[in-house]
Order: C-alpha cells, then sequence, then structure tokens
C-alpha cells in the first residue's frame, strides 16, 4: 500500500516536471531574442591554454582607461577567479566603469561576502538568468552559456573557456585543459559588446550603447548570438555545403536526428567527417547520451576520436579548410535549444586553417573509436547508454 503510494507521487512529480518543461519551452519560444549580425571584419589571437588567456586578459584590463565589461558562465572563487576578480576591483577603484556578470548557476561561488566585496571596490555585479517562477524546472536548466569580455571597446574575449584553476590545467584528475579562446580586435568587438550588453540589460534592466574605439581589421567574420534557436539550422547549412572535409571538436556530442542524418549524408557524397571529444566526461552521463550516436556515425564511415591527455572542451567545427565556427556551444540539444551562445563564423582561410592546425595537433593526442573499443566497453557503460537517453533534452 504505502509502495503504491509513493509511486503515485513519483509519477505526479515526474508529470509536474514534464508539464513545467514544455510549458517553459513554448514560453522561451515566445520570448526569444534574436540579435542579427552582419558579416564585419576582425583580428584575432587563438588560446589552446587558460594560463597565458588569464594573463593576457587581466593585463588587458589593467591597461583599459574607461571601461571593462565581462560575462562568464563559470566563475570559481580560486587563485584563477581571484585574479580575475582583483584586477576588475582595482581597475574599478581607478576610476573606470567595471561590470560584471556571471550566470546565476555557474557562478553559484560568488556569494554575498564576494558580491560586498566587488561592491565595495566600484564593481557592478549580476547574476544572469536567475531561475524563478513560473516554469522554475525549465528555468534551471536555461543557462547562459556565453563567454565575453570586452575592454574600452577595442579588445574583445570569447571562446570556451571558464574561470577556474581546473582550467588552467591544475587538476589531478582532468590534467590538461584543452579548449579554444579568442582574443579579438577590430569591428568585431563592438558585436561581441553588442551581446553583452543585450544580456547586462536583461540582468540590470537598463540599456546601453557599445563603446566603440577600433575599426581597423583584416580577417572576414561574424558574430553569432544564438537564445535556444538558429544554431541547429545553421549547423545543417554548413554540413550541407561541405564538399571535401568537415572537423568538429565538442566536449558532449548528443546530435538531433536531422544533423546526424546531415552528417551521415555528408559521408555519402565523399565528405570525411572527423569527430573529437573528451576520453574523460566533466558530467554524469554526458558521454553515454553521445555514444550510440557516435557508434552510429563511425560505423558509417567518420573518424571518431576520444582526447586522451587531459579534457577536451573545444566547440569549433571547420568545414573544407576555408570556413570554421568557433565559440560557446556544444554540439548537443542544450546548446541548440536551452543556452544562450555566442560564437564567431569565421570566412577566411588563413584563420581557417590556423584552427585547423590545433585540432589536428590535438588529434595526436587522441585515441580512435573503433569495433574493439565498442566490443570491451563494460557493462556499466551500456546500462548508462540506456538510462541516458531519457536526458537526452537537457543534456
Amino acid at each position: 500500500m504505502i509502495l503504491g503510494s509513493v509511486l503515485i507521487v513519483i509519477i505526479f512529480l515526474i508529470l509536474l516536471l514534464v508539464i513545467d518543461f514544455k510549458l517553459g519551452r513554448r514560453d522561451h519560444l515566445a520570448k526569444q531574442r534574436f540579435l542579427p549580425f552582419d558579416l564585419t571584419t576582425g583580428n584575432y589571437q587563438l588560446y589552446k591554454n587558460g594560463s597565458p588567456l588569464y594573463e593576457d586578459l587581466c593585463q588587458d584590463i589593467a591597461n583599459a582607461k574607461h571601461h571593462v565589461d565581462v560575462f562568464f558562465y563559470v566563475i570559481n572563487i580560486d587563485k584563477a577567479g581571484r585574479m580575475l576578480l582583483d584586477s576588475l576591483k582595482k581597475k574599478a577603484r581607478e576610476g573606470a566603469e567595471v561590470r560584471l556578470l556571471g550566470d546565476r548557476l555557474g557562478c553559484y561561488q560568488i556569494n554575498k561576502k564576494v558580491r560586498q566585496e566587488l561592491e565595495e571596490a566600484g564593481v557592478q555585479f549580476k547574476f544572469a538568468e536567475v531561475p524563478k517562477f513560473p516554469f522554475l524546472f525549465y528555468k534551471i536548466n536555461r543557462r547562459n552559456h556565453r563567454k565575453i569580455a570586452v575592454i574600452d571597446g577595442k579588445i574583445g574575449y570569447f571562446g570556451g573557456y571558464n574561470v577556474g584553476r581546473v582550467y588552467m590545467g591544475d587538476s589531478s584528475y582532468f590534467q590538461d585543459w584543452r579548449d579554444y579562446h579568442l582574443r579579438v580586435t577590430g569591428p568585431v568587438v563592438a558585436d561581441l559588446h553588442k551581446t553583452f550588453l543585450d544580456d547586462w540589460g536583461l540582468a540590470a534592466k537598463e540599456a546601453d550603447e557599445p563603446y566603440i574605439r577600433n575599426r581597423e581589421a583584416e580577417h572576414t567574420v561574424r558574430i553569432v548570438a544564438t537564445d535556444g534557436g538558429e544554431l541547429e539550422d545553421d549547423l545543417f547549412e554548413m554540413i550541407q555545403n561541405a564538399r571535401v572535409e568537415i572537423l568538429i571538436g565538442t566536449p558532449y556530442f548528443i546530435p538531433t536526428e536531422m544533423l546526424l542524418a546531415a552528417l551521415k549524408e555528408a559521408i555519402d557524397r565523399g565528405v570525411k567527417v572527423h569527430l573529437m571529444i573528451p576520453m574523460k566526461p566533466d558530467h554524469p552521463l554526458v558521454k553515454e547520451a553521445g555514444l550510440p550516436f557516435m557508434y552510429e556515425l563511425y560505423r558509417h564511415g567518420g573518424s571518431v576520436n576520444f582526447f586522451d591527455a587531459g579534457f577536451y572542451h573545444a566547440k569549433l567545427m571547420l568545414v573544407d579548410r576555408t570556413f570554421a565556427y568557433l565559440g560557446t556551444s556544444n554540439f548537443d540539444r542544450r546548446s541548440f535549444f536551452l543556452n544562450k551562445e555566442v560564437n564567431m563564423y569565421i570566412y577566411e582561410d588563413v584563420f581557417v586553417e590556423d584552427l585547423r592546425n590545433a585540432y589536428m595537433d590535438d588529434v595526436k593526442d587522441a585515441r580512435a573509436l573503433d569495433e574493439e573499443w565498442i566490443a570491451r566497453r563494460g557493462l556499466s557503460v551500456k546500462i548508462k547508454e540506456q538510462i541516458a537517453k531519457l536526458f537526452r533534452p537537457i543534456l
């Protein structure tokens, strides 16, 4: 009797969560924010390691004259996070306008004490995407996954890196943390700033204009800021246009049926499709949720590799050595349909070749998925693969 009552309660709670998620998704779609940006230009510097990225970012903050705007999905309060926060506080005390934005769940370590320290130094701080009723379950899952910094309207940073000690390779479990991040200059910085200001405006309930200072650049690029839409269609078009080669790097590979079918069709017309993901997962079930798709892609003629020299967190796709996107979007349904993301679409051969060389260097530290690997996976992996199917919409 008691067991039956407990089962009824569990079923009722699951139904409530499903209804919350579906209604929340409908509300989200009705309020989606579109930030259309045209082709523009910019220069770049590519980072593959966290330490030099943080050092350069903090130095650019130290050199700022007027404005510093920073947003990260995750800021941990450790030596890396303290280095960033100390740089921002010092610049605010010098009289610059400094604004810091963090995702409410990703930046949970920025507690009341830390926020008070920031306020006392003159740093304006806000949380983005604070979960609240109605549709609480949906809003908990809907995150702002962007990472943007803009200094004086002249220098911009964005890419896959969050802020924390682990992202510097200072972790006994993950060891080296492989990611890609860009420092950019030129007109593209204004579009990054507009994306930050849209998020800031929602959190602070105020509007502002980008501080534009630098218009010199060389490479043709476009910023694409998504809000739980557009990305699936954009990726589909990129895959359809491929004629020679597609390289995908992502920590999580949970494609939609449409995108998986497009990749298989590309293989059928002679395109070489390469996928790289990390050997070690950083969240429960995310690897197992993607493995059936990887088996299908591999057996259709694609190449799948597990990066095994640390953790692979890069997010990029390169097509035919002439086009690429790089940014914050994973190749998963959370990035396609839930998160706010920001990517750069790159249309310059030399720029793309730099990214391709970085990708191929990482392939050297990867283990190929093959029939032997599939056959040798343990029972626990097989069980997790089945369980993970239930959670794909939020992974």
